[in-house]
């Protein structure tokens, strides 16, 4: 991301600099509480997304990136009105892997139809024409190619371009970004690159980079190898980014995704892991909703905290399972409602 007529004194920071620099810096973190994942039993032990933070997400196909990466959009969003920034503040979703129009599916879901009835097209369209006026007011904007526009000459969606984009976003329409989504990393076009490995090499530093330079937390999609599908615990750990080594080094948190429903027997034995929030061993019986979701690294923090979580992906919901000293089921979750 190079640009020929930048000045270089701006990236020198004197001691008197920086000091005022971080003093600001500071009461800021004191007065915005950053990103949040909005489930208690989660934000208790993750710092929350500041500024300039890389988050990865990682897993295998199916289990969830995209989804959660939706639901920490709408969520944000959801925070922005609270907050009275709408016009002001939004929060961008760039995708490689699905046309805008499907990303959209995501945030007309609600309670009563799911995103996999509008793509089936189950829903009347009035009640989408409905979602649709609500929906052009609601702070998520999303940066990838549209179906409306087919035809059309269109750059190539390497970083450089997508953080022309977001200039233009601030530029033409006066709003700041304050979280990026990358979906997936994997996808992205790396100018320079000779092969997909080193393509996949250099994106996270390019994207830490862009997050530093637009000063949001950027959280991305990974994609984990085959080989945690032949472990019984399938959490993908940092070594098992496909050709995203550089990931890990990246990165200021990383959090691996696994919904046993994709990968177990239905007669499967229920999984135990041990609870984060009071160190004992719960059983989980395998449901729809059932999530995994450890922490694998948090930089300036210890790592290794590990949550069970009820996720229905295709009304964007998640949250913490409710138990006593085991498991307690959530019927309602289970159904869907």
């Amino acid at each position: 991301m190079r640009n020929d007529n930048a000045k270089f004194d701006v990236l020198v920071n004197s001691p008197a600099e920086l000091s005022a620099a971080y003093a600001t810096w500071y009461k800021r973190t004191l007065t915005e509480p950053g990103v949040l994942w909005g489930i208690p039993v989660i934000d208790r032990y993750v710092i929350p997304m500041r500024p300039g933070d890389l988050v990865g997400l990682v897993a295998r196909p199916g289990h969830g990136k995209s989804s959660l990466m939706a639901y920490l959009a709408r969520t944000e969003a959801k925070r922005i009105i609270e907050r009275g920034k709408v016009g002001e503040e939004v929060v961008v979703y760039v995708t490689w892997e699905s046309s805008a129009e499907e990303i959209e599916t995501f945030f007309l879901s609600d309670g009563k139809w799911s995103a996999s009835d509008i793509a089936w097209g189950r829903v009347p369209y009035e009640d989408v024409a409905k979602r649709l006026v609500k929906r052009a007011s609601f702070p998520v904007w999303t940066i990838g190619h549209s179906i409306a526009r087919a035809g059309q000459p269109m750059p190539r969606m390497t970083l450089p371009a997508v953080l022309g984009a977001i200039e233009s976003m601030q530029s033409d329409y006066g709003v700041k970004p304050v979280l990026i989504l990358f979906d997936y990393l994997q996808l992205i076009p790396v100018g320079n690159a000779r092969n997909r490995v080193e393509q996949v090499l250099e994106a996270p530093p390019l994207i830490k980079e862009l997050a530093m330079r637009v000063g949001v937390p950027a959280v991305c999609g990974v994609q984990a190898s085959r080989q945690v599908d032949e472990r019984k615990f399938k959490v993908p750990q940092p070594y098992d980014c496909q050709w995203g080594s550089s990931i890990e080094q990246a990165s200021d948190k990383l959090f691996g995704l696994w919904r046993p429903i994709r990968t177990e027997p239905q007669d499967a034995e229920p999984i135990e892991i041990e609870y984060t929030e009071d160190n004992r061993t719960a059983t989980l019986p395998i449901t729809d909703t059932l999530l995994i979701m450890q922490m694998l690294k948090q930089r300036g923090d210890a790592g290794r905290k590990t949550w069970g979580l009820h996720f229905a992906p295709q009304y964007l919901r998640l949250e913490e399972t409710r138990r006593n000293d085991g498991y307690e089921q959530d019927d309602d979750h289970e159904r869907g409602n």
